[in-house]
């Protein structure tokens, strides 16, 4: 194992300035997830019955190995398999680092250390016997300062980066060394997933229990990572603000107090990418009562925390602000005027944040419910919707870069030439400049013609480059080709969206049609799941701001968005035959299927991350 690794790891440098084949200065769309649990995850083993898929596991997975689903039989067997259409680029497993030794020692059925008994425990009661041991005298798994679990922790981390090395075979599919960082505010989720460019980590993970803060996570990575000499880097991606309560994207700083221009350069510096879907929802913008963009309510929670999700009558209905990326962004703009820094320039990545260790798998028609066996009936064989319906199936992490290896993959996360999608393999260019010919779209060279002339997506257009012209932006999108027998949706438009501050400080929004039409009368029909009507492989155009203020400084993305198509649980209820016209002849496995409190379409789509105007 030791030679593979180095051997790999050599390799990888051999390929990091461009020995790959298909290496290209034009850059190409590789897809990949970076947000998958295994059994490493205290909730994926405890709660969520994943007792048997591990980081090589979900490797193998990405890259087209079939993987066995919970629930499992005494045997360790399972009726319930996946397996992707198409592997993925790159991924990287994420697990929480919060009880990684936990996990370890209470899958060793001969650990009988401190605490033992509580391996037995549900995770529910095993966290109160963790809140009430600091003030009983309760002898609890894994207590500050016990050396055995520390020694437990330290074998987990190791595992986590030897699987990761051994499966980066540079130029055919990259892995990540991360982790989630796992913080939370009162019931306000404050998790970031964090990716090291390289072998070169930490010796430990650092987790919400010692770096309890995400100012103490930054200072961490700058302590233990950064200023290490070890040549180790790091972004932090936060995912599933709309569950933060406003405080993913917050001006105050964890303790209350206002932001400095110092820490805002170190989050800038550290969160390049945000995740704006996954199966816990997405988080581009308000979607509820009096939203003027109809297209905010795609795949929105009706609660705002993950404690309400079981308690609805604590906390609060979502409401319009920074849980919302769109108003992160805004809120971003109204900082940097103040702090002459802008603290929230985070680009667009999916992920799936599956906990089966399932990672990229998106597909609508092979949903397998990325919560595990929490909401399986059975052994799992017999039909049913795998998971809760307000879940969707997850999204994917888009990386353009000159070819597929850890040092260029990670070069675009930190440049934020990324972007995310719903599920589909929509390929999206977006670009911005100030002197873009009119008819690139029918050139062949327009993806040269667009960096040659500005600035990709993730990039910054500064006003004294503009000679006082308005931005232009190219835009191109190409829909998802598709696999054999299960065509890509057609695309139906592409859009702009552009939000800003105006002079009295108010948040301002403007989403231009820019290709395609909204009206094109596309549809599915819900008895068969055929979609009908018509559609685009591809749209393009050469868009220019109408309405730009050189004053204001502003932030602009692309919106591309697909046909009508059956979200998850309608192919399920179709592929089963499943007549609502006669509830109790609906079996209970069943019975969400005639729920309409969720919609039975998903009109798939893709994010660029943005381009920012900079007035000053």
């Amino acid at each position: 194992m030791v030679i593979r690794i180095a051997a790999l790891a050599l390799l990888g440098a051999a390929t990091a300035h461009g020995s790959c084949e298909d290496y290209s200065e034009d850059r190409q769309a590789w897809f990949g997830d970076l947000h998958v649990h295994t059994s490493y995850s205290q909730d994926a083993n405890w709660r969520m019955g994943n007792h048997r898929i591990e980081p090589e596991d979900s490797y193998r997975f990405a890259r087209g190995a079939a993987i066995s689903l919970p629930p499992y039989d005494a045997q360790g067997d399972s009726p319930r398999e996946l397996r992707l259409k198409r592997p993925l680029d790159f991924a990287a497993v994420t697990d929480h680092a919060e009880a990684l030794g936990e996990v370890r020692l209470c899958s060793d059925p001969n650990y009988d250390g401190p605490g033992a008994d509580s391996c037995g425990d549900g995770p529910y009661l095993r966290m109160i016997k963790r809140f009430a041991s600091r003030v009983l005298p309760l002898e609890t798994l894994c207590p500050p300062g016990d050396a055995t679990c520390a020694a437990a922790q330290a074998s987990v981390w190791r595992d986590t980066q030897a699987a990761a090395q051994s499966h980066n075979a540079p130029c055919e599919f990259t892995t990540f060394v991360g982790y989630e960082w796992s913080g939370l505010d009162g019931a306000a989720n404050l998790h970031r997933n964090v990716i090291f460019r390289s072998e070169a980590v930490p010796s430990n993970p650092a987790s919400a229990r010692e770096a309890r803060t995400p100012e103490q996570l930054w200072d961490a990575l700058d302590h233990e990572c950064r200023d290490g000499g070890s040549g180790c880097e790091a972004v932090t991606i936060p995912h599933n603000s709309n569950l933060s309560q406003g405080l993913m994207f917050s001006a105050l700083l964890s303790s209350g107090d206002q932001m400095t221009s110092e820490q805002a350069q170190q989050r800038a510096r550290y969160e390049r990418l945000a995740e704006i879907v996954q199966h816990k929802g997405e988080s581009e913008c308000y979607g509820g009562p009096g939203a003027i963009d109809e297209l905010c309510r795609f795949e929105k929670l009706p609660y705002s925390s993950f404690l309400q999700k079981y308690f609805s009558f604590i906390g609060e209905p979502p409401k319009d602000d920074s849980r919302y990326l769109r108003e992160a962004l805004r809120e971003g703009l109204r900082l940097e005027r103040q702090l002459g820094t802008n603290p929230f320039t985070t680009g667009f990545i999916g992920g799936t944040d599956t906990h089966l260790g399932a990672a990229g798998a998106v597909d609508e028609a092979d949903n397998p419910g990325h919560h595990g066996a929490q909401h399986i009936s059975g052994d799992g064989s017999a039909p049913q919707l795998p998971d809760r319906l307000e879940q969707n199936a997850g999204g994917l992490a888009v990386l353009y870069a000159e070819e597929n290896t850890r040092d260029a993959l990670f070069r675009a996360m930190q440049r934020r030439e990324a972007y995310a999608t719903s599920g589909p393999r929509i390929q999206l260019r977006f670009f911005g400049g100030w002197d873009y010919e009119d008819d690139l779209c029918e050139r062949v060279d327009l993806v040269a013609r667009g960096y040659a002339g500005g600035v990709p997506m993730g990039g910054e257009l500064l006003r004294e480059d503009s000679e006082g012209r308005a931005p232009e932006f190219i835009l191109t999108a190409v829909s998802d080709p598709g696999t054999d027998g299960a065509p890509g949706g057609l695309l139906q438009r592409v859009q702009v969206v552009k939000a800003w501050v105006d002079s009295a400080g108010e948040s301002r929004e403007e989403v231009y049609e820019v290709a395609g039409s909204p009206g094109n009368g596309a549809g599915v029909d819900l008895q068969t799941c055929q979609p009908r009507g018509n559609g685009y492989q591809r749209l393009c155009s050469v868009w220019r701001d109408p309405d730009f203020d050189a004053a204001l400084g502003a932030v602009y993305y692309s919106r591309v968005v697909e046909n009508p198509s059956c979200r998850w649980q309608q192919q399920i209820c179709v592929a089963n035959r499943v007549n609502c016209a006669n509830p109790d002849a609906v079996a209970e496995p069943l019975q969400g299927c005639c729920d309409d409190s969720v919609p039975r379409t998903i009109q798939e789509r893709a994010w660029s991350s943005p381009i920012w105007y900079r007035a000053s």
